[in-house]
């Protein structure tokens, strides 16, 4: 055998002694992988946990990797560690829409709403059409109080999915704090009509009614809330306030009995007016 080739065989076979380690972790780390989707599909969490890392130490730049053990953390509220994943994921896959929106989601329960809001904002701008992006927004700009950008995007979410109750919850809830009350109303009945035994539904439709001034429609639809709901205790509050404005002291005195009865994590000062207007019934 010649030296050249010798010297040939001699780099194919160092080659190949450098790549099939690297080869074999390479396929450890996609099968440590699949083994932490089938553990999370079994929802045994800590397993999957485990196996997820154990991809991760083999392979550090494997993208499903971290998105899976992020939502692994999401799920047990750890959002912290489910940020710091979703961070690798978007590091290493920016045209990523669910990375940058499972980030927006981790930072809006971390309390950085604005952090949150561009994450999913650059979700939209990969993919427009992502309906669970465009309620998010909505509801975290409704929580800043811009109700402007909030509606724009719940709009758009109804438009999208217009038999999802979610959007047009939200989209009521966001329009019933401008002055747009009739398409507070009108987002409200939609919700209610797509999913007519939710006690919170009609709570907001009689909360619509209430800044209306409508009574007696308001009253109507907390009487159903609370059919629908008999632990919903805000609507047991608000039903007294009305029933006491039109003297109907029995009912009132039955609806704030209830909202003491359920209002146990209520704020303080709305139990203290409630056990006020009881002692006034009782001289």
């Amino acid at each position: 055998m010649s030296s050249r080739v010798k010297r040939t065989t001699t780099s194919a076979a160092l080659v190949l002694a450098l790549l099939v380690p690297a080869l074999a972790q390479a396929d450890d780390a996609a099968g440590h992988y699949n083994l932490c989707v089938q553990y999370k599909r079994e929802a045994k969490i800590t397993d999957a946990v485990a196996a997820c890392k154990k991809a991760l130490q083999l392979r550090p730049k494997y993208a499903a990797a971290h998105m899976t053990l992020g939502s692994l953390y999401r799920g047990q509220k750890n959002y912290p560690a489910a940020a710091a994943e979703y961070e690798q994921v978007v590091k290493l896959e920016p045209k990523d829409a669910l990375g940058h929106y499972n980030l927006g989601v981790a930072y809006q329960a971390l309390g950085k709403p604005d952090d949150a809001i561009r994450e999913i904002e650059e979700a939209l701008d990969l993919k427009p059409d992502d309906y669970e992006a465009r309620v998010s927004l909505g509801k975290i700009y409704s929580k800043k109080a811009d109700y402007k950008h909030a509606i724009d995007h719940l709009v758009k979410a109804t438009e999208l999915k217009p038999a999802e109750v979610d959007a047009w919850n939200s989209l009521g809830i966001a329009r019933s704090k401008t002055d747009d009350k009739n398409g507070a109303e009108v987002a409200f009945k939609k919700a209610i009509s797509l999913k007519p035994d939710d006690g919170e539904l009609h709570f907001g439709l009689a909360t619509v009614y209430r800044r209306q001034r409508k009574t007696d429609a308001a009253i109507a639809e907390y009487e159903v809330a609370v059919q629908k709901n008999p632990r919903l205790a805000k609507a047991y509050y608000d039903l007294g306030l009305l029933y006491s404005q039109d003297k109907k002291n029995t009912e009132a005195r039955v609806a704030f009995e209830k909202y003491l009865q359920y209002g146990t994590s209520e704020d303080a000062a709305s139990r203290k007016d409630a056990e006020e207007r009881l002692k006034s019934f009782k001289k």
